[in-house]
């Protein structure tokens, strides 16, 4: 059934599960977003849940991340963060609050072609102390944003932050967009396999979420044997990237969304993973173990294979939920809206 390397292996116990000390991350207000983007992570969709992080859960949240990473940089997402700008300020107040250090908020740039609306509102944020707004531009964005409005949101945030103050990720696709009708959607099945290859090697694209699931797919498609190498001990224990959801889930630091350990309040406290047989699997056997303890219970192979470890991860975890509906999976709606 494959080698497996454990490269990071810590002394400890095989069902106990610790979260060390936090490094930086990420708040997910909402999983609302105005796209379903083919490349998510998290599921967001216009469909999902209007629940937000209310003013009192911020500041438990920011109180925790303080005291587990007292020198954790974060930042604040969503979803659309921008859908709710109200909750982004209750979010920056209670950061402020707690000493807990933004990077910056994260967005779509949907409102781009509404300068009337949102510059009020970026100034707001910046007189709450923000210094620095995240606009994603990417193809996989284009096909719900025009590239004209994405370029409207950055030059609106350097007309409120100055021009340092756009944090364009990928800066490269700034130009990508010159030999398209910037006033329409980029439709990405319309573009070569080769170039679509590209855009996600560029991206630096996680094969978790919807990514793997994409037509034409982003990368070669290979046999679920070829990942059993390594556990996860490094993804699900990892601190520099982890974010705490809008219902309270810790997602750990490989971006491994549609599991949750823990809830955000055990960040560092010992926890009992016997239960939880994803987790456990993932974290002594990575992906090999989690394949044949769902193979017990009629998991199959893809035949057409899996762009990478974190996509036959989810494929699998998509099974288990829809038939043993396990407890350490969660949100629910992340399986709904893959």
């Amino acid at each position: 059934m494959g080698i497996n390397l454990n490269f990071f292996r810590k002394t400890r116990r095989p069902d106990k599960l610790t979260i060390g000390e936090l490094q930086g991350g990420g708040v997910i207000l909402s999983y609302r977003c105005t796209n379903s983007c083919g490349h998510c992570l998290i599921c967001g969709s216009p469909k999902r849940e209007n629940r937000w992080l209310t003013p009192a859960e911020l500041d438990d949240v920011f109180g925790v991340i303080k005291k587990a990473g007292p020198d954790a940089e974060m930042h604040i997402g969503g979803g659309e963060a921008f859908l709710n700008p109200d909750c982004v300020l209750s979010a920056l107040g209670a950061a402020k609050n707690h000493g807990v250090r933004v990077s910056y908020v994260e967005t779509n740039g949907f409102w781009g072609r509404n300068p009337g609306k949102y510059r009020p509102i970026l100034q707001k944020f910046y007189d709450a102390g923000l210094r620095s707004v995240l606009i994603s531009v990417s193809p996989f964005h284009a096909e719900f944003i025009t590239p004209e409005t994405t370029m409207g949101a950055i030059s609106l945030v350097r007309e409120v932050f100055g021009y340092g103050g756009a944090f364009v990720w990928i800066s490269e696709f700034e130009s990508f967009f010159e030999p398209f009708d910037k006033k329409r959607p980029v439709k990405i099945k319309s573009l070569p396999a080769e170039a679509i290859r590209a855009i996600a090697d560029l991206y630096y694209l996680i094969p978790g979420g919807r990514a793997g699931y994409m037509d034409p797919p982003l990368y070669k498609m290979r046999g679920a044997r070829e990942f059993f190498i390594t556990d996860c001990e490094r993804e699900l224990l990892g601190t520099a990237h982890f974010h705490i959801d809008c219902y309270g889930n810790y997602m750990p630091g490989g971006l491994c969304a549609g599991i949750a350990p823990c809830s955000y309040g055990e960040i560092g406290e010992e926890i009992d993973i016997s239960e939880k047989p994803v987790i456990k699997a993932l974290l002594n056997e990575g992906v090999r173990g989690l394949f044949n303890y769902a193979s017990k219970y009629g998991y199959a192979e893809l035949k057409k294979g899996y762009a990478g470890k974190c996509h036959l991860c989810v494929d699998i975890r998509k099974f288990l939920f829809e038939n043993k509906r396990l407890a350490e999976l969660k949100p629910d709606e992340f399986y709904k809206f893959l």
